[in-house]
């Protein structure tokens, strides 16, 4: 940051301190308790990249800090989202106006009402086809204009998170009232993006497509149970002892083909181990950087490097290439096949979004989900990536009641969590929540894994697409990068500028 820029910042920090010492007060005349800070929770386990708890045998147990308040009373207490009117999912992500007999939807809607209730707000929405032209116009008129159509939004997570240098966002870290400690909310996105002390995304259980759009695998349990009950083996055990990899996923596809046809090749009509598109236009495939233990960004020292190219990039990309264009029970076809076929209970495994599963639930046979195996067995972790697609939740710098939408936004959370993630299971999977533990602690298991990266967040727009490389897999991994790198750190140290003098001004205009 520029000296100038410090200096100007210090001499903000004095004069906000001075007025508000002499002022005192919150200046929103609401009814309100002061503000506890509790220890953190013993009943919900606190796990660094998640948005739900894995183990918490009653979500509801879990509190929230939102002291007591009332805004029943205030000259305007609509909370107002700018929402995309593109999918029913993000059209009924943030508010529906009644129940509609929809295990889903009607969650969303008793969510609201939780929350309505004890605040005394109202939530409303205004929706916009993200197709449309003008969409981000839209977001940039309620900024400058402060017109106050909008409060927050539910963006396009790869278009969307590119405003941001525009200071169209208010900083969430100033935000009263959002515990980012809580399990509701993603703490990888915190960790990825905050830039000169400034986030402005949040993720989590807020947002439904997060969830919805988590790129995971399904497979149909009866195949697996016929081919490997001798062996023993269990897909949730190799999980849960983290050796579940793509070695041994190789393993499972090779040993599920079957030549029904008799034809001598593989095709369909045959049971299948895996299908695949070798499509550029397969977002879905950018989740595999993630799962493979791939960093397109590092945060050294405060801010983001360049770490996507390596020794450990080529040989995930070369193991990604091995299992999806030469393992023998691995159909090379179109993309339309993937789910026609798993769906027939003629597959093994099927790469989805989670929410493929409100499909799968018309199949005859049984089917599980997993998350995209690791790299190996040393990798730390899995790593679910949201597509591009889904929604990150900002809050507009416009905005002017921060306590009345730093409220609601953390009880929409928390409720979020407690009510409408465990209806979402019920929603994609066979069965209760509550009634089938095993699947359950895997979808919980994957929800934890969501995982969010800086360059990620902003590779469509501000880096040159770097996080899609992995889409094509018949290709040269390192010339595709030797041919971009340039403009890759080009892109970024333009980024960090760009975000720098945002933060700036933000901060100017407190």
């Amino acid at each position: 940051m520029k000296t100038t820029k410090i200096l100007s910042l210090l001499l903000a920090l004095i004069m906000a301190v001075s007025c508000f010492a002499a002022c005192g007060g919150d200046g929103y005349g609401v009814t309100k308790e002061p503000v506890v800070t509790d220890a953190p929770d013993t009943d919900a386990p606190q796990n660094p990249g998640s948005t739900s708890a894995t183990d918490t045998a009653n979500r509801s147990d879990v509190k929230d800090t939102v002291p007591k308040l009332d805004f029943s009373n205030a000259k305007d207490n609509e909370v107002t989202f700018f929402v995309r009117s593109d999918r029913e999912m993000f059209l009924n992500e943030m508010d529906v106006e009644k129940t509609v007999n929809d295990t889903l939807t009607d969650a969303v809607y008793y969510r609201n009402s939780t929350v309505e209730k004890r605040l005394g707000v109202e939530i409303n929405q205004i929706a916009t086809a993200y197709s449309s032209s003008g969409w981000d116009q839209s977001l940039r008129n309620a900024v400058l204009t402060k017109s106050g159509d909008y409060d927050a939004a539910a963006i396009y997570a790869s278009a969307g998170s590119a405003l941001a240098v525009e200071g169209l966002y208010y900083n969430v870290l100033d935000i009263p009232h959002i515990n980012l400690d809580k399990p509701w909310w993603n703490k990888s996105i915190i960790e990825e993006t905050t830039l000169f002390d400034t986030v402005y995304f949040l993720a989590g259980d807020i947002a439904i497509s997060e969830i919805g759009f988590g790129v995971t695998l399904f497979y149909n349990k009866n195949i697996f149970n016929e081919l490997y009950s001798t062996t023993g083996d269990n897909l949730y055990t190799l999980v849960e002892n983290d050796e579940w990899t793509v070695d041994k996923m190789y393993e499972y596809v090779a040993g599920a083909w079957e030549d029904r046809n008799s034809d001598g090749i593989i095709n369909i009509g045959d049971q299948l181990g895996l299908t695949y598109a070798n499509s550029a236009g397969d977002g879905a495939m950018d989740a595999w950087v993630a799962a493979m233990g791939i960093d397109i960004t590092t945060m050294i020292d405060g801010y983001p490097e360049l770490t996507f190219y390596n020794e450990h990039t080529v040989d995930a990309f070369e193991k990604l290439k091995w299992l999806h264009l030469e393992n023998e029970g691995t159909y090379v076809g179109a993309s339309g096949e993937f789910f026609d076929e798993f769906m027939a209970g003629n597959q093994l495994f099927v790469r989805a979004f989670i929410s493929s599963g409100q499909t799968f639930r018309n199949m005859t046979d049984e089917y599980g989900v997993l998350p995209l195996p690791k790299y190996d067995k040393a990798q730390e972790d899995y790593r679910t990536l949201a597509a591009n697609i889904s929604s990150l939740v900002v809050v507009l710098s416009s905005a002017t009641d921060l306590d009345m939408i730093g409220a609601t936004l953390e009880l929409m959370a928390a409720e979020s969590y407690k009510q409408v993630v465990p209806a979402y299971y019920d929603t994609v999977l066979k069965g209760k929540y509550s009634d089938a533990p095993e699947d359950a602690a895997m979808y919980d298991l994957i929800v934890n894994s969501l995982t969010y990266n800086f360059g990620f967040c902003f590779s469509t727009h501000s880096l040159e697409g770097i996080g899609s490389l992995f889409r094509v897999l018949d290709t040269d991994i390192a010339q595709k990068y030797d041919a971009n790198k340039v403009k890759y750190q080009t892109g970024l140290d333009e980024l960090i500028d760009k975000l720098d003098d945002a933060a700036f001004n933000l901060s100017m205009n407190k």
